[in-house]
């Protein structure tokens, strides 16, 4: 506004001064002002085509890497270019002279460089009848591997203000975004890991060396609780009757994954189920029928114990036993994810009910699964210990509040969408 103001009292200074030599000067100065001021006006209008230009390639860029599998190079080429003219303003479609596109299929990268030429106007006066503006962008196309652990709270108190119901819409919704988003086969797979106090799983395990029998139970005790039977796990029982039910392992196996089991107290103790209805954990699996199914056939009963939950989903992200399905982290661009998802206290697992004893063996599994390079996200419904989820998040913005199960749907979506998303990579 100062230099505008000085060049206006400039001017009428010389509309007044009549003396010939000012009149000279004033002639030589009109064109160097002139100018100054439509230089000014045409960077002006090139900085805002810049930024133009550069949303319209950012744009091109991420649709060109949803596409880039289904269409040959020369096609994703000539797409660019009318997704970037298609996205740019009226002002600026005449400008764009081109884009340049590096196709690299091995690393799964699109780069795209694009030019305009931004006509000047008064600014011809100083001889530039151009600006020229440049901008980049580069995204990955396609997802990455994925392998993602549901770990999914089935307890009783799932039953209360539909969030069961909300929960099994929020979870095929998160499974259909991932089945959509995979490319390749087997490139996106899911485990779902229902839970109590103790999680179910196959009972064709029953000849596994880490699965431990031996553990007792007093039963048919009188009313004081006295003159008790005892029963002792067999495998027979387990295999049969006992329906395939896993306890927590001794402390401090409790908190970690896999390992060697040459000792008792490294093994997966067998026991009764307290709940016969818990769905079974199913492995990491592409099968996307199968995850549905079994998403439908949670049911909410018992206790909570987070642990448990979020240790069988580790032992689904890895590949020693008990289960063989995943890949080691090794493994080229390969991501690992854990949604943990909750709505209630620590209230019993297979040593205490006391719910401080069992949130330290919570927070050091959230520990554990983290150091093994797992990003984890955690969810509290409605209910449960918000301080010790979003400590067990990798992230503050991967820990979520729900307070009402309605709001489940959403937030899968959004997770899912995150987890598959393309990515700009500037």
């Amino acid at each position: 506004m100062v230099k505008l103001a000085f060049v206006s009292e400039m001017m009428r200074r010389f509309r007044r001064d009549q003396r010939g030599n000012v009149l000279v000067m004033a002639g030589f100065l009109t064109v160097p002002v002139i100018g100054i001021v439509g230089v000014t006006v045409d960077y002006s209008r090139a900085s805002n085509a810049r930024q133009a230009l550069s949303s319209a390639i950012d744009s091109a860029s991420l649709m060109a890497a949803r596409d880039a599998q289904k269409l040959t190079d020369a096609q994703l080429r000539d797409r660019i270019d009318s997704w970037i003219r298609d996205n740019l303003p009226a002002s600026a479609k005449k400008e764009f002279t081109g884009a340049s596109v590096v196709i690299d299929r091995t690393a799964r990268t699109i780069k795209i460089s694009a030019n305009a030429n931004v006509e000047t106007t008064v600014g011809r006066v100083v001889g530039s009848q151009y600006i020229p503006v440049a901008s980049n962008s580069q995204s990955t196309w396609g997802t990455n591997k994925i392998e993602l652990a549901l770990v999914l709270d089935n307890t009783g108190s799932m039953s209360n203000s539909e969030k069961m119901t909300n929960l099994k819409a929020a979870s095929k919704d998160l499974i259909n975004i991932m089945k959509d988003a995979a490319i390749e086969t087997d490139q996106i797979r899911i485990s779902i890991v229902p839970f109590n106090t103790q999680v179910r799983i196959a009972r064709t395990f029953k000849d596994q060396e880490w699965i431990r029998y031996g553990l007792t139970r007093r039963v048919n005790c009188d009313k004081w609780g006295n003159n008790c039977t005892t029963q002792t796990m067999t495998k027979t029982t387990w295999a049969q009757s006992a329906q395939g039910c896993i306890a927590d392992r001794d402390q401090n196996y409790d908190t970690t994954d896999g390992g060697s089991y040459a000792a008792s107290a490294q093994q997966y103790p067998a026991f009764w189920c307290s709940q016969s209805t818990l769905a079974e954990t199913l492995p990491l699996t592409s099968d996307w029928t199968a995850l549905t199914n079994r998403i439908d056939a949670m049911t909410p009963v018992g206790n909570t114990n987070v642990t448990i939950g979020a240790v069988w989903g580790w032992a689904t992200l890895s590949p020693s036993a008990p289960f063989m399905e995943a890949k080691p982290a090794t493994e080229p661009r390969l991501k690992k994810y854990m949604i943990l998802l909750t709505d209630g206290d620590n209230t019993q697992n297979r040593f205490t009910t006391t719910q401080s004893e069992i949130d330290s063996r919570t927070r050091l599994a959230c520990q554990n699964i983290k150091g093994a390079g797992i990003n984890l996200y955690t969810i509290r419904v409605i209910d449960g210990n918000a301080a010790l989820l979003k400590e067990c998040a990798s992230k503050p913005e991967m820990y979520y509040e729900v307070t009402s199960a309605s709001q489940l749907s959403p937030i899968f979506k959004t997770i899912a969408n995150e987890i598959s998303a393309v990515r700009l990579t500037h």
